[in-house]
C-alpha cells in the first residue's frame, strides 16, 4: 500500500493535484467528483412538496449535518453540506484502523504496525478513505433528509476539508419536477361522426375478393401493366455476369413499384417465350455498392403471362371466407368497420385531450429522461429504416439529425407521463388484482381452447403491463366523462 493513495479512490474524478501524483501533505482536497451507487427514488416513492420553487437560501440541521438548499429550480437542486469536525475526526480514526489492518512494513507483522507509525506514514491514504466513506454516507443522508426524489446520480463538487475541521462540499442533482396539473377537467373535445357507408362496405368486400384472387394463365398475347410476368434472367455489368444475378421462374407484378428503374418497363409488350435485352439503371444509393449508380444489362425470357382471377361476390365466396351466406358476410364486415371507426374515434378524443393537457401544463422536465427517450425513439426509427433497406452508412450520416428531430417529441412524451401520473394520483384511479384477472380471463377465453394453457402462461408474465393499460384506459374514461364534449352534427 502506498502512502499517497487509498484503495477506495475510484469513486470520483480526482482533483488535478491527485491525478498528477502530487503530495497532499496539507491534507486538503479541493475538486469535484461524481458519486456512484446512490439509490434512485421512483416518482411514486417520494414526492416533492407542491407549491412555489424553493429558491431562497434555507438551512436545516439534519442530525449532525448542516444542509442548505442553495437552489431548487424545475428539475435541478443544489445543496451545500457541512459534516461537523467531530464526525470527520471519528471517520478518520476508523480509516487509520482500516489502513493499519492492511499495511505491511518491515519489522512488523501484517496488521500489527503501531497506530502512531501508521498515522505518521499514511495520513493521505487514511484521509482519502475517510472522505470517501463520509461522502458515501452524507450525500445520501442530505438528499433523503430534504426529500428530493432523484432522477439520476448526484454529482459532488467543491470538496473542502482537513483533519480536525468540518468537511464541506456541494451536491448537484436532478430530481422529479414539482407537478401541479391545471385544468384537466372540462377540456373541450369534439367527437367525429360514426358512419359506415355503402362505399366503405364495397371497398372492404373488394379488398377481400382481391386477397383471395388466384393467378391464372392469361389469354393475352403480350405482357401488359395488369399482368404478372414469370421470367428467367441473367444480368451483366460491362459484359461480365453479375454475382448472384441470375434467376428462374421469377414472378414480376407489373403494376407494383420496383426498386430499380427500367426492368418492368422493358417487359411491356413482350410475348410468352420472348427474350429481351433490358438495360436497368441502379440508383446511387443502392445497397449493393458494386452496382450502385451503374447500368446493368438484363437478358430476360418471359416463360408465362398470368393475371388475377377474382372470385365472384356470392354465397360460395362468403362460405370460402367463413360466413354462412353473403348477407352474413356483409353484416360481419359492417360490424368490423363500425368497431374500427369507434376505436378511431376514441383515439382521436384521447389525442385531443393529450394536446389540451400539454398546452395547459408547461413545466421543465428532467434532461436525462428526455435524452433517454430521444435515444429510444431514434433507435426505433433506425430499426424501421433498416427494415426498409437503409444502410448502416446512411444511418450514421443522418443519426445526429434524427436525434435532434426526435428530441421535441421525446420531451413531449416525458412531460405527458408526469401529467397523466399526477392526475391518476390526484383522482386515486386504481386497478385491483380482480380487475386484472377479469381482463386476463377475457383475453384467454377469446383464444382457441387448445391454445389457452399456453396463453395463460404467457399472460402470467404480463400482468403488470396489463394493469398499466387498464389504469390508462380508466384515466381517459375519466377525462372524457369530465370533458366538454361536442357531439357530431346529426
Amino acid at each position: 500500500m502506498n502512502g499517497g493513495k487509498s484503495e477506495g479512490g475510484g469513486l470520483w474524478r480526482r482533483s488535478k493535484a491527485t491525478e498528477e501524483g502530487k503530495s497532499l501533505s496539507s491534507h486538503f482536497i479541493r475538486g469535484s467528483l461524481t458519486m456512484f451507487g446512490w439509490k434512485k427514488k421512483g416518482k411514486n416513492e417520494t414526492n416533492a412538496k407542491n407549491g412555489a420553487e424553493r429558491t431562497a437560501l434555507k438551512e436545516k440541521p439534519l442530525g449532525d449535518l448542516k444542509v442548505k438548499v442553495k437552489d431548487r429550480k424545475g428539475c435541478t437542486a443544489e445543496l451545500s453540506v457541512e459534516v461537523p469536525a467531530d464526525r470527520v475526526e471519528a471517520a478518520l480514526e476508523e480509516s487509520f484502523a482500516r489502513v493499519r489492518a492492511k499495511v505491511k512494513m518491515p519489522g512488523f507483522r501484517a496488521g500489527k504496525v503501531p497506530l502512531e507509525v501508521v498515522k505518521k506514514n499514511f495520513p493521505e491514504a487514511a484521509w482519502e478513505d475517510a472522505v470517501d466513506r463520509l461522502l458515501r454516507e452524507t450525500v445520501h443522508e442530505a438528499v433523503e433528509g430534504e426529500k428530493l426524489p432523484l432522477i439520476s446520480v448526484p454529482s459532488v463538487n467543491k470538496i473542502d476539508g482537513q483533519p480536525g475541521k468540518a468537511l464541506k462540499f456541494e451536491v448537484s442533482l436532478e430530481c422529479v419536477p414539482e407537478v401541479s396539473v391545471k385544468d384537466y377537467k372540462g377540456l373541450p373535445i369534439q367527437k367525429k361522426p360514426l358512419a359506415v357507408t355503402e362505399a366503405d362496405l364495397e371497398k372492404r368486400l373488394g379488398d377481400l375478393r382481391d386477397a383471395h384472387a388466384k393467378l391464372v394463365l392469361s389469354k393475352d398475347a403480350a405482357v401488359a401493366g395488369h399482368h404478372f410476368a414469370v421470367v428467367d434472367y441473367d444480368s451483366f455489368l460491362n459484359g461480365v455476369p453479375v454475382a448472384n444475378g441470375k434467376a428462374k421462374d421469377q414472378l414480376i407484378e407489373m403494376s407494383a413499384a420496383q426498386n430499380v428503374k427500367g426492368f418492368s418497363e422493358g417487359l411491356i409488350g413482350a410475348k410468352d417465350g420472348e427474350t429481351r435485352e433490358i438495360p436497368v439503371e441502379f440508383p446511387e444509393n443502392h445497397p449493393q455498392k458494386t452496382l450502385a449508380g451503374k447500368t446493368v444489362q438484363f437478358k430476360v425470357t418471359v416463360t408465362a403471362i398470368k393475371e388475377k382471377s377474382i372470385p365472384p361476390l356470392d354465397d360460395d365466396f362468403a362460405k370460402d371466407v367463413g360466413a354462412a351466406s353473403l348477407d352474413e358476410l356483409k353484416t360481419k364486415i359492417r360490424k368490423d368497420l363500425e368497431a374500427t371507426q369507434t376505436r378511431a374515434q376514441r383515439q382521436d378524443l384521447e389525442k385531443q385531450l393529450i394536446d389540451g393537457l400539454l398546452q395547459r401544463n408547461l413545466f421543465p422536465v428532467p434532461a436525462s429522461q428526455v435524452e433517454e427517450r430521444t435515444k429510444h425513439l431514434t433507435e426505433q426509427l433506425k430499426h424501421f429504416l433498416r427494415e426498409q433497406g437503409a444502410s448502416e452508412e446512411e444511418w450514421k450520416t443522418n443519426q445526429d439529425k434524427m436525434l435532434e428531430r426526435n428530441r421535441p417529441e421525446a420531451e413531449r412524451q416525458v412531460r405527458l407521463s408526469y401529467i397523466l401520473g399526477k392526475i391518476i394520483e390526484e383522482e386515486k384511479l386504481t386497478v385491483s388484482d380482480s380487475d386484472v384477472e377479469v381482463q386476463v380471463r377475457k383475453i384467454v377465453d377469446s383464444i382457441a381452447p387448445e391454445r389457452r394453457s399456453d396463453a395463460e402462461k404467457w399472460m402470467d408474465g404480463r400482468r403488470d403491463t396489463l394493469r398499466a393499460q387498464l389504469r390508462e384506459e380508466r384515466l381517459f374514461d375519466f377525462l372524457i366523462q369530465n370533458a366538454k364534449v361536442t357531439e357530431p352534427a346529426a
